[in-house]
């Protein structure tokens, strides 16, 4: 090889080296730019081509009563989503879509060219909704088959992704006490926003990978991610005493065209709410409907002037005091009397000297007062706070207002330090007013009042417990067992709520009549009717309160408030187990005719009660209608539990018809109705 030869192809050589460095170069600078300048974007172009997010958002707790009831409850529901991106023409989905989901063809087009890769379309379909776009999918695969398309289609963006909706099962029923929950299952009121984070779970990210057609073939959601539900709220609540309690509640009311009214059962020995009704109620499955007073539970965020229900804590203040004595006698001035130039205490009727026991057996308002006298302003400013009035309970519900009782000692005028006495000038929570009443029931000490006795978490394991809490010692034994016979002379001939007592039962308790404030000045024609009492007398079992706002025709809480108590305590200790111990004296009594069989049956007690037959539940969901006739609301309730009807019930005692009847295949969502008779 000569050396011209030798010099070309040392050249070449280096020109293909050159060229392969330039190469090499161009190679590692594009991969240096695809990889790590481009990188992150390139990646998450590619993984939304073969992924679709989808946010799982948590299943909430159950809430249900003491004995296991379900009150709320989520349900499993479907709704549309879009991956927007991912959709070539919006129009035309849009049209086939709208009448679908029920949305204006312009609005879904908006919605579905939004600039984001994930948007939640209609959220709780219906079932026919959801019937009706599975039908449009079906129908939109077939065309894409027989068109013979292979690529990703419009069809494929827009899918159906499972849900929890809140739903109340038992309607209405303490609906106030519930609350609510917005779309997204976070709560709103109640106590499904007091134990939202309780409820509400942890919600999660999906990630569901697909073919090249945008069909899931790996989904990472599950229906019913246990890592996603809430732990389970049981209540003190009893949902058949807040049955009776809200029906006899509406019945009073309606029979005086009241504008509302509130009703409150208390366990008195361990603070536990059982029932807390008020009326008008909401349904909390459309609470939408309803207005923000409607919404509020009433019994812990609303105050009132207590009336004359508020005598009894003066005079257990007095006596506890040791200032009087249950027989001491007060001169009430013949119904007037004069404490300066214009200030005048008046009793609705003339009474002469009356004994403590008397005073607050005929409600005396001069008594009263001469009574608080006898304590002194900062002894009683003490007991009453002691009481619990002026300051929350303690109880774990949102809203709750703390009331006002004016500082005694510090008040100069004489008529507001007396008018106290009688339960002006004062404003009080229904729920204060029960816990205090209850302290004298249970030999003078207070308890906390709560509405929920435990958390439980999904795998039945108790995460936190609400046992019964003793809150401070506010009467001796003594002082509480004299203000009991006290007050139950209040229901006796003679007392101002003679028809308090249900038949076999003694009943401690005190009417009040309530003027109510307009303005500034106390209404003559608008006033609250109340009664609280304690049941039985000799042991108290329930502290139950009553209050009728607004009754026309007649306004005494003893016409007006204690014949509804007289119903819910009747009803409600037969539903605990609790017998009358001699017969009714008048057949003709209006209260459970048949709580006692005969009067054989008053001297064996329960034993010798009528026995309801015995219940047998069906294994499996329920599917035909049983015969309930028989049954008590109670077994009625057990049985039903598992056919998906709305359930309404009218009256008491044993199950006498149904609708629908017996061997009728069950609908689930559909309506029952079931009719009971004390005398069946």
């Amino acid at each position: 090889m000569n050396p011209a030869s030798g010099k070309w192809v040392r050249l070449r050589i280096g020109l293909v080296a050159l060229g392969l460095l330039a190469f090499g170069l161009y190679i590692s600078g594009r991969f240096f730019y695809l990889q790590v300048i481009r990188g992150p974007e390139l990646r998450e172009e590619a993984t939304r081509e073969y992924q679709k997010f989808c946010p799982i958002l948590p299943v909430r707790g159950m809430i249900q009563d003491r004995n296991g009831t379900e009150l709320a409850v989520s349900t499993r529901v479907s709704s549309v989503v879009a991956h927007p991106s991912q959709i070539k023409d919006a129009a035309r989905l849009s049209r086939q879509l709208a009448p679908i989901l029920g949305f204006k063809t312009r609005d879904l087009q908006e919605l579905l060219t939004r600039a984001r890769p994930f948007v939640f379309v209609k959220r709780h379909l219906t079932p026919e909704r959801e019937e009706a776009f599975r039908a449009w999918e079906a129908a939109e695969t077939q065309k894409a088959r027989a068109a013979k398309i292979t690529g990703r289609t419009d069809r494929d963006a827009v899918y159906l992704v499972p849900e929890a909706k809140r739903y109340y099962p038992q309607m209405g029923l303490a609906g106030q006490v519930l609350g609510f929950c917005n779309i997204d299952g976070q709560g709103l009121e109640g106590l499904e926003i007091q134990y939202d984070k309780e409820l509400f779970g942890k919600p999660k990210q999906c990630w569901n990978m697909t073919d090249a057609r945008g069909h899931i073939v790996v989904t990472g959601e599950k229906a019913w991610d246990p890592d996603v539900m809430g732990n389970n709220l049981v209540l003190t609540l009893d949902r058949t005493l807040q049955y009776i309690a809200e029906k006899e509640l509406s019945a009073g009311v309606e029979k005086f065209h009241g504008a509302g009214g509130l009703a409150l059962v208390m366990q008195v020995k361990t603070g536990e709410i059982l029932a807390m009704a008020q009326t008008p109620c909401i349904d909390p499955n459309r609470y939408g409907k309803f207005d923000e007073y409607a919404r509020r539970n009433r019994q812990v965020t609303d105050c009132l002037e207590p009336g004359s229900t508020f005598k009894v804590f003066i005079a257990a203040a007095a006596l506890d005091a040791q200032v009087v004595k249950p027989g001491d006698k007060f001169h009430c001035e013949n119904g007037h009397w004069r404490l300066g130039a214009k200030e005048v205490i008046h009793d609705v009727h003339p009474y002469g000297t009356l004994t403590v026991q008397q005073v607050i057996q005929k409600s005396s308002n001069i008594g009263t007062a001469k009574i608080s006298h006898k304590v002194g302003p900062k002894r009683l400013d003490h007991y009453l706070h002691d009481f619990g009035f002026g300051r929350r309970t303690g109880i774990l519900f949102p809203g709750e207002t703390a009331g006002l009782v004016k500082n005694l000692v510090k008040t100069r005028s004489l008529i507001d330090r007396t008018t106290v006495a009688f339960g002006q000038g004062v404003s009080v929570t229904p729920l204060q007013m029960t816990a205090a009443l209850a302290a004298m029931g249970n030999g003078g000490v207070l308890m906390e009042p709560h509405l929920v006795k435990e958390v439980v978490s999904p795998q039945g394991k108790v995460v936190t417990a609400y046992p019964p809490h003793p809150v401070r010692r506010v009467l001796s034994q003594q002082t509480a067992r004299q203000m009991m016979e006290i007050m139950a002379t209040v229901t006796q001939t003679g007392g101002t709520a003679k028809e308090a007592a249900p038949p076999g039962f003694t009943v401690a308790g005190k009417t009040g009549t309530a003027q109510k404030i307009v303005g500034r000045a106390y209404s003559h024609s608008k006033f609250n009717a109340l009664f609280v009492g304690m049941i039985p007398a000799e042991d108290p079992v329930l502290a139950i309160t009553v209050i009728v706002d607004e009754p026309k025709g007649a306004i005494f809480g003893g016409v007006v408030a204690a014949p509804i108590f007289r119903e819910i305590a009747a009803q409600s200790l037969r539903v605990l187990g609790y017998y009358p111990k001699e017969p009714p004296k008048d057949k003709n009594e209006p209260v459970l005719a048949s709580m006692l069989a005969s009067p054989a049956a008053a001297a064996t007690g329960p034993a010798a009660e009528f026995a309801p037959p015995k219940l047998e539940i069906p294994q499996g969901p329920l599917t035909v209608m049983p015969d309930l006739r028989g049954y008590t609301i109670r077994q009625v309730l057990t049985l039903l539990n598992r056919s998906g009807l709305h359930c309404r019930f009218e009256g008491s005692g044993m199950a006498v018809s149904q609708e629908p009847v017996p061997g009728t295949v069950i609908t689930p969502g559909a309506t029952c109705v079931v009719k009971f008779n004390s005398g069946a």
